[in-house]
C-alpha cells in the first residue's frame, strides 16, 4: 500500500485521472481516455496505481455501447480524511471529512476567552479527539485545514488582526499547530473556503466563474476564475465588504463607506444594540422594526455586487455563509432584481444570483483544501495564486 501522505500525486496525469473520477461519480477506463485525451495503456497504469494508494476503488461491472462489461471506477471515500477548522469570533467548528467533502464528525466549541494560546490548544485537542474516536490511520490523514475571518497572510500562515479578535495580530497559526499535532496545516480566508466547498458540491454543475457573497457577522467574498478560486496575493481577494457604497461610518479598514460598516450584521447588530446572535434569532422571525432596517439595507449590498460583478463579469453570483439557512434566502430576490436594473451587461445577460447549496461549507471547504493540498504535494496554498477545483 502507498502513502498517500508521503508524497502525493507523483505526476500531472495522476491528478487529472482522478480529478475526472472524482468529476463523473462513476467511469470506466475506456471512458477516461475518451475524456482525458490519454492513451489507454496509460490510463490503465495510473489507475492500477490510484487503486494501489487506495484512492480509487471498482463500482463493478457496467454495460458498454460495444455490449461487453467494464468495470466502473469511483473515488473511494476511505482513502483520505482531513479536518477543516472554521475559526470564529466566540469559538470554532470542526469537521472531519472524507475523501468526498462528506462530513464524518463534527464538533462545535464556544470559548470564553478567544486568545490565541488557549484557542490552539483546544483546536489541537478536538482534533486529536476527531481522528482517534473515528480510528483514522496516520497514513490516511491529510492534515488540518484553517478557514478564518480576515485579513490573512497564508504565505506565513498567520492571521493578522481579523475585527473582533483581540490579541491576534500576526499569530504564526499555521507553524503552531504544526508542532502540536505534528500534521500538515493550512490556512485559508472562510470566504475562500465556504466558495472551495459549494464548487466542489456542484461538481460538473459548477460555474466556471462566479462571485460568492459570504454572509457571516462581517461580509466577505471569493472569486473563481476559470475553474480556480482566486486567492489573491496573501489569500485575500474578493473582500467585497470593503467596496464603498456611499457616504457612512468609518469602517475597521480605515476608508469611510464600506458595505460592511455601512450594512453587516455586526453594524445592525450595533446600531439595534443587540449581540449578533439575538439578531439573528429576530430576522429568522421577521421581528419588526429589525427585519425592516435590516432588508432596507440591501440596496447596499446590491451596490457593491454590481462594482464586482461589472469588473470581473461572473457567470454567477452565489450568496451563504454562517447564516445561509436564516438570512441568506431572502436576499436573493432583491438582489436579482437590482442585478435586472443595473450593470454593464444587464440588457444583454443579467447575472443571476443564487442560494449556495452548502451548509457548514467553511469548515468543510477549509478540510478540502487540506485534501487538495496533500495529494498535489502543495502545503496549503503557500505560493499558489489561484487554488484549482
Amino acid at each position: 500500500m502507498a502513502f498517500v501522505t508521503e508524497s502525493g500525486f507523483r505526476h500531472p496525469n495522476q491528478r487529472v485521472v482522478f480529478r475526472q473520477i472524482r468529476l463523473e461519480g462513476t467511469i470506466t477506463r475506456r471512458q477516461l481516455a475518451q475524456t482525458t485525451d490519454l492513451s489507454f495503456q496509460t490510463i490503465a497504469n495510473i489507475v492500477s496505481e490510484l487503486v494501489d494508494m487506495e484512492l480509487v476503488v471498482s463500482d463493478g461491472l457496467v454495460n458498454q455501447s460495444s455490449g461487453k462489461r467494464a468495470e466502473s471506477l469511483k473515488i473511494n471515500p476511505d482513502g483520505l480524511y482531513a479536518v477543516g477548522i472554521l475559526l470564529g469570533r466566540s469559538g470554532f467548528e470542526a469537521n472531519l471529512i472524507d475523501l468526498l467533502g462528506h462530513s464524518k464528525r463534527r464538533i462545535v466549541r464556544s470559548l470564553s476567552s478567544l486568545q490565541p494560546d488557549d484557542t490552539l490548544r483546544v483546536i489541537a485537542d478536538v482534533v486529536r479527539d476527531l481522528v482517534t474516536t473515528t480510528n483514522v490511520s496516520r497514513e490516511r490523514f491529510a492534515g488540518v485545514g484553517i478557514a478564518s475571518p480576515g485579513p490573512i497572510d497564508f504565505r506565513i500562515g498567520a492571521i493578522s488582526q481579523p475585527p473582533n479578535f483581540p490579541g491576534w495580530s500576526f499569530v504564526p497559526l499555521q507553524q503552531r499547530l504544526e508542532d502540536m499535532l505534528g500534521c500538515s496545516v493550512s490556512l485559508i480566508k472562510d470566504s475562500h473556503a465556504a466558495a472551495l466547498a459549494e464548487i466542489w458540491a456542484l461538481n460538473t454543475d459548477a460555474p466556471s466563474s462566479m462571485l460568492y457573497v459570504y454572509i457571516s457577522a462581517g461580509i466577505g467574498g471569493a472569486l473563481v476564475i476559470d475553474n480556480r478560486l482566486w486567492s489573491g496575493f496573501l489569500g485575500n481577494a474578493g473582500e467585497i465588504g470593503h467596496v464603498v457604497v456611499g457616504d457612512g461610518p468609518k469602517c475597521d479598514c480605515g476608508r469611510q463607506g464600506c458595505l460592511e460598516a455601512c450594512w453587516s450584521l455586526d453594524t445592525a447588530a450595533r446600531k439595534m444594540q443587540v449581540t449578533v446572535e439575538e439578531l439573528i434569532n429576530l430576522l429568522t422571525n421577521r421581528v419588526s422594526p429589525y427585519w425592516d432596517d435590516w432588508i432596507n439595507g440591501v440596496p447596499l449590498l446590491a451596490r457593491a455586487v454590481v462594482d464586482v460583478v461589472n469588473v470581473l463579469e461572473p457567470e454567477v453570483v452565489l450568496i451563504g455563509g454562517e447564516y445561509r439557512s436564516h438570512i441568506c434566502s431572502e436576499l436573493v430576490s432583491p438582489l436579482n432584481d437590482a442585478l435586472q436594473r443595473e450593470g454593464f451587461v444587464h440588457n444583454l445577460r443579467p447575472i443571476i444570483v443564487r442560494l449556495a447549496t452548502v451548509e457548514r461549507a467553511a469548515s468543510i471547504g477549509a478540510g478540502l483544501m487540506e485534501l487538495s493540498s496533500a495529494l498535489t504535494s502543495v502545503v496549503g496554498t503557500k505560493g499558489v495564486v489561484g487554488l484549482e477545483i
